[in-house]
């Protein structure tokens, strides 16, 4: 299967975070790395 990719030109504001309610819906789906558990996340399909 190959990946859909998409180049994305605009520029993000800085600071913009995501509320811990709307986080939580996601949570359940990310598996984080042993060894670099801050920036290594995998997200599992259903």
């Amino acid at each position: 299967m190959a990946p859909v990719v998409y180049l994305v030109e605009d520029i993000y504001e800085k600071g913009v975070k995501v509320l811990a309610e709307e986080l939580g819906n996601y949570l359940p789906f990310w598996q984080r790395s042993e060894t670099l558990p801050k920036w290594d996340i995998s997200i599992l399909p259903n």
